[in-house]
């Protein structure tokens, strides 16, 4: 596992950081870090998505504090002492809020338990010492699940191939955080090994390819992103996809197919490594030598 990120020693000398009385969020993923980690009664606005459960792990306190829409004079209006943007979406409101003289921070999206642990750092330093310990907190508890997780993963016989589907119809390819948690959850991923990126379009993480072509490279599972509740669209059509259907009519033969929330892949939050633990189980059936797995049916019949 990654070296965890330290936090720099404060210089005894320099003055103590003023805590933010008023923060603001215009990007989903820091709206959730907000939430998490903020004294009550410090966040003086987040965005409308952090209430929808679809995209959100804290959709439920979301519901408790004041909505924003992401512009500038929305969020200049309820003069906060510190906005956190993310360095993508929002980013004119951001630059336009920073001529004002408000105090922007961005985050980086993450993409690994290391960038997740420094996510948690970062916005427990600028919140307050109160959001410093519970980010501590969260941080210890991240720390010992991907300790325990890559443990049980390394220990596996072998890792079993797996072919990641997003709601949007792309494939999951090396780097982007459902990577890191296909890896951590003790799969390889098929994307990354039979794949060659060249002259394919990619969207971060993601790769465009035939989904028939990637089928032919033998997964022992599919991985169907799902968005319970959401509008129909494509993530509902998926499923039904043709090359996905003849595969269910092959039966035994077949990979299993197995559906994965999407809203714990939307931000880098410790919840994230709940899909990793569902996936280690999946994996360490399939890795499972034919007569131990043999066994173990049994005694659970």
């Amino acid at each position: 596992m990654a070296t965890p990120v330290m936090a720099a020693r404060a210089d005894p000398a320099a003055p103590a950081p003023v805590r933010p009385g008023r923060v603001v969020s215009i990007n989903l993923c820091t709206d959730q870090l907000l939430l998490r980690l903020a004294d009550p009664g410090q966040v003086a606005g987040i965005g409308p998505l952090a209430r929808d459960p679809k995209l959100s792990v804290e959709a439920e306190n979301a519901a408790l504090v004041p909505q924003v829409s992401a512009s500038a004079e929305t969020v200049h209006a309820l003069q906060p002492d510190l906005v956190l943007a993310g360095r993508f979406g929002a980013t004119a409101a951001a630059a336009a809020l920073e001529r004002l003289g408000v105090r922007v921070e961005r985050f980086r999206p993450a993409d690994s338990v290391t960038t997740i642990r420094a996510g948690l750092i970062r916005a427990g330093q600028l919140l307050g010492p109160q959001a410093e310990r519970r980010a501590a907190d969260e941080i210890a508890r991240l720390d010992a699940h991907a300790a325990r997780l890559e443990a049980l993963a390394t220990a596996l016989p072998h890792r079993p191939r797996a072919l990641m589907l997003r709601a949007d119809g792309s494939m999951v390819g090396p780097g982007g955080l459902a990577h890191a948690m296909l890896t951590l959850g003790g799969f390889s991923n098929i994307m990354a090994e039979r794949f060659n990126p060249d002259g394919r379009a990619r969207r971060g993480g993601d790769w465009r390819v035939e989904l028939e072509a990637a089928i032919r490279a033998a997964p022992d599972v599919i991985l169907v992103e799902t968005m319970p509740g959401a509008a129909p669209a494509l993530v509902h059509r998926l499923p039904r996809h043709p090359a996905l259907a003849r595969l269910t009519a092959l039966g035994g033969t077949a990979p299993d197919i197995i559906e994965v929330p999407g809203n714990l892949l939307v931000c880098g939050l410790p919840d994230a490594l709940d899909i990793a633990e569902r996936l280690l189980r999946v994996a360490t059936r399939l890795a499972a030598p034919p007569q131990a797995a043999t066994t173990r049916e049994e005694a659970g019949s």
